[in-house]
């Protein structure tokens, strides 16, 4: 019996036959360039290899990212969020779209967007999800957490 399994793939909901994918697999399934891009887990695990093979279990969310050494084409932007390249082909994108692509890789945990802002270099901030960002060439964001952030302590 082979029970299909459904994850997310950049957020959109997809189904498979088996949990053992190829990131060359997992790519086709999505507009992205099997030699240009790699797969990211929620956990961070990333899988670059186009022949790497990813266990795929129910409800997981994984992200696609395109690797930083490769050029941009006509039509994209490169941009970065807490220190990791993104490449978009639209320049105007919600703060809740800029924090999901980024997702794990950049330390944003995509399913609790309304607990961070998003704030340009240039020190403009956007603190709603729904906010539009105009994003150009070469800008620079960081994402912060707006909650308390846990701090050790030993007796």
């Amino acid at each position: 019996m082979n029970d299909k399994i459904e994850f997310f793939l950049d957020g959109s909901p997809v189904t498979v036959a088996s949990g053992r994918q190829s990131v060359r697999d997992l790519l086709k399934l999505t507009d992205k360039v099997i030699d240009g891009d790699y797969i990211v887990t929620k956990e961070g695990i990333e899988y670059v290899g186009p022949d790497q093979f990813v266990e795929v279990r129910p409800g997981d969310k994984i992200e696609t990212l395109r690797k930083p050494d490769r050029p941009v084409s006509p039509g994209e932007v490169r941009y970065q969020v807490n220190g990791e390249i993104q490449i978009a082909t639209e320049n105007q994108l919600s703060v809740a779209e800029i924090m999901r692509r980024a997702g794990a890789s950049a330390a944003i945990d995509v399913d609790d967007l309304d607990s961070y802002l998003l704030e340009h270099v240039d020190g403009t901030k956007y603190d709603r999800t729904t906010d539009s960002v105009t994003i150009g060439e070469g800008d620079e964001f960081l994402v912060i957490h707006r909650g308390a952030t846990p701090v050790a302590w030993a007796p």
